[in-house]
């Protein structure tokens, strides 16, 4: 547990780290009914479309975590291996790369995993009960 610690505080993942700290406090703020899930769509509407409809802020924080992760398990492999010097610098440049292109196609074939998981589903408003036309919970209310 030391060495994942140790990895997330030091370059390149602490970048990552702060970034997540970031998404993290958004995702509070969701929680406490402040900040809206939706509230980037409309700033990207073609990466919404493009994901299959996830929220932005959820592919954001799913290209983040997916990120970090791969930034730490590098780091931790790269210090069991003894990399110094201009060498380790290098590789540690190159892993921030590699681990920011990894990170785009997991978060795709994650947003295309629920319509195979669930077929019938036709999209991602369910009907009402009463009229059958699909449910939009409208805009957030204005909070005074």
């Amino acid at each position: 547990m030391g060495q994942v610690v140790d990895a997330a505080v030091r370059f390149p993942t602490v970048t990552l780290t702060s970034a997540l700290v970031v998404a993290l406090g958004f995702w509070l703020l969701v929680l406490l009914g402040r900040a809206d899930v939706r509230a980037f769509d409309a700033d990207a509407p073609s990466l919404t479309r493009s994901l299959g409809g996830m929220p932005v802020a959820v592919a954001a924080s799913a290209v983040i975590v997916s990120t970090w992760l791969v930034s730490v398990t590098g780091t931790v492999l790269m210090d069991l291996a003894h990399l110094t010097g201009p060498g380790g610098a290098a590789a540690r440049v190159a892993l921030l790369a590699l681990s920011t292109l990894v990170a785009w196609p997991v978060t795709r074939r994650c947003a295309a995993s629920p319509p195979r998981l669930f077929p019938g589903r036709a999209g991602l408003h369910r009907p009402a009960a009463a009229s059958g036309t699909p449910y939009d919970p409208g805009p957030p209310r204005a909070r005074g």
